[in-house]
């Protein structure tokens, strides 16, 4: 198809004072396009009150009569948002998420958006949580209370999971944390030894009752009990370390049980991403880890497999944002909420449809944090984005890649390419371009002919392989740092598209990609003739040269602060 070169308007909050007057709100944002020489710009949203600004659908319209287009960029904690994710399991961040995401979806179609693009999870690490109060009251995928999802559960597996008649498998591990760090086997040992001691204990058995029979009346009390706690807590508004964790293991053992395709999909793919990473085959990385299938299935229950939170968080995380764009598959047919898929048709004037897709970008991380982000990947990802789309019947999801976010937090671009699967790129909507830096945010610029356009190029030339770019109009936009970032960039850019358009292999690019070839900017005639047209400037103020030697007119040389005295001593000479 084609590609669109474009450029971010830059956040208001974060630019330097000069430019603040040219990024307050919606309409200058799209108005600072004009002068990039593009005729594209993703706006960058702050806050919901910039689709308030008066007029902004009647300026907008001004702007796309400009030949202007946009999409949306929406909040993100990069930009100091306090945000609810939309991966959360908890209730007051779930509902709150979905619908500022209806409202963003609304409003960015009512302006005429042609994408919206939201950081994938930004969550805080799911290692981390234990040492993060919460709310208790968790949720399920579709945002219904967990205990319902518990109560509801078919043959009660979910109960049976969490309190297995063998008190060292399954879900026991969960009480770890609740029984403050006792086992559940620990646990029913020391309510039988602390009940043996009691008075009642005594008469039960003076009425001939055996320990064994005591002892499974007792586990049976316990059980009921232990599960209205755990019903009672999971409801609750208790304030706790990590309850979140609950339901994420839930959620896992539901995905394993189910054989979700999510599951499958996203743990296989981070095998085989970790191990290449890593140089390995996946068979000798999983061998040291110690990590095998349990039942044919990989499986929470397997200690191993567990620990290694970024193989299966990354596919709970997803199947949570999943459950935001499928309400309509809420089990019993009546979804707490109005299914985001409703806001992303688009009804031209002409009576045909078309889409406003939301796109999902690797998020940045706090620096020690960068391999715990729950869902980082595009390659975990597009298999989110594949099953929301063959559900949807219609491309509803895309994927943004950013190379340096994807570097930052150690997710290496190229050898992600090389696992998608082949025709995966078509999912790639939008990249976001820029010097491929280490730390971010950079934003530097790309300058013309450097190795950092080359690299751009053999990672975008790979991408297109895959077909990126190939079927539907990609947005190729370069994500702004200062003002002097553009020019070159966009040059760079163009360069770029030029050749991916021709399939034009990275090691048989000629001289002209680089700005140096016959008449391009950087060329040997170029240069040339601009030293011959300046050759014979004016040399007035240029050249400093004192009289006491020369005879010649030199005052402005030696009344400088200091001047004299430096030629004097020949400083200068």
């Amino acid at each position: 198809m084609t590609y669109v070169i474009g450029v971010s308007s830059g956040a208001f909050t974060v630019t330097g004072r000069e430019e603040k007057m040219q990024l307050i709100g919606f309409f200058k944002k799209a108005q600072s396009a004009i002068t990039k020489g593009v005729q594209f710009v993703q706006l960058d949203l702050e806050s919901l009150a910039e689709f308030k600004e008066p007029d902004l659908k009647k300026h907008l319209e001004r702007i796309k009569e400009m030949g202007i287009r946009f999409g949306v960029h929406s909040e993100t904690a990069a930009f100091g948002i306090e945000m609810a994710e939309p991966d959360s399991a908890i209730e007051v961040d779930y509902k709150h998420c979905h619908q500022r995401l209806l409202e963003i979806l609304e409003e960015s179609r009512n302006v005429g958006a042609e994408y919206v693009l939201i950081h994938s999870s930004e969550s805080v690490p799911f290692a981390l949580l234990g040492r993060h109060l919460q709310p208790a009251i968790l949720v399920d995928v579709w945002g219904r209370p967990l205990r319902e999802f518990i109560e509801k559960a078919d043959d009660d597996w979910v109960v049976k999971w969490i309190l297995p008649e063998d008190l060292r498998s399954g879900g026991a591990f969960i009480w770890t944390d609740i029984l403050h760090g006792s086992s559940l086997e620990d646990y029913f040992k020391y309510r039988l030894e602390a009940y043996k001691r009691t008075e009642e204990y005594r008469r039960e058995r003076e009425r001939g009752k055996t320990d064994e029979e005591i002892s499974r009346e007792l586990n049976e009390y316990l059980r009921r009990s232990l599960k209205e706690e755990f019903l009672g807590f999971v409801a609750s508004r208790t304030h706790t370390y990590g309850p979140e964790r609950y339901a994420y293991y839930i959620i896992a053992k539901w995905m394993e049980r189910e054989d979700d395709p999510l599951w499958n999909n996203i743990i296989e793919a981070n095998i085989k991403f970790y191990a290449k990473y890593e140089g390995k085959t996946p068979e000798e990385w999983l061998a040291e880890k110690r990590i095998e299938k349990v039942d044919g299935k990989w499986s929470i229950d397997d200690p191993n497999f567990r620990e290694e939170y970024k193989l299966w968080v990354p596919a709970v995380s997803a199947k949570y944002i999943w459950g935001h764009f499928n309400q309509e598959r809420c089990p019993g047919g009546k979804p707490l909420f109005r299914d985001l898929k409703e806001k992303l048709k688009v009804k031209r004037e002409d009576g045909t449809e078309s889409v406003m897709p939301v796109v999902l970008e690797s998020p940045m991380a706090h620096r020690g944090t960068e391999e715990w982000l729950r869902l980082p990947n595009p390659l975990q990802m597009y298999y989110l984005v594949k099953d929301v789309n063959e559900k949807a019947g219609f491309k509803a999801m895309g994927l943004a890649f950013d190379l340096e976010h994807m570097i930052s937090i150690r997710v290496d671009p190229e050898t992600v390419i090389e696992l998608f699967p082949e025709g995966a790129g078509e999912t790639i909507k939008v990249v976001h371009a820029g010097w491929p830096a280490p730390l971010a945010p950079a934003h530097l610029p790309i300058q013309l002919g450097s190795e950092q356009q080359f690299y751009l190029y053999k990672v975008y030339y790979k991408m297109r392989q895959k077909g990126f770019g190939k079927t539907d109009t990609a947005y190729i936009i370069f994500e702004r740092g200062g003002p002097e970032t553009f020019q070159e960039s966009i040059l760079s850019l163009r360069q770029i598209v030029k050749f991916l358009e021709k399939d034009t292999p990275p090691d048989k690019l000629p001289p002209e990609f680089s700005g140096i070839a016959t008449g391009a900017i950087a060329s040997e005639e170029r240069q040339l003739a601009i030293i011959s047209e300046h050759a014979e400037d004016p040399l007035k103020g240029l050249i400093a040269i004192p009289e006491e030697e020369y005879t010649m007119l030199g005052r402005a040389a030696t009344a400088k602060p200091g001047g004299g005295e430096k030629w004097t001593k020949e400083e200068l000479r």
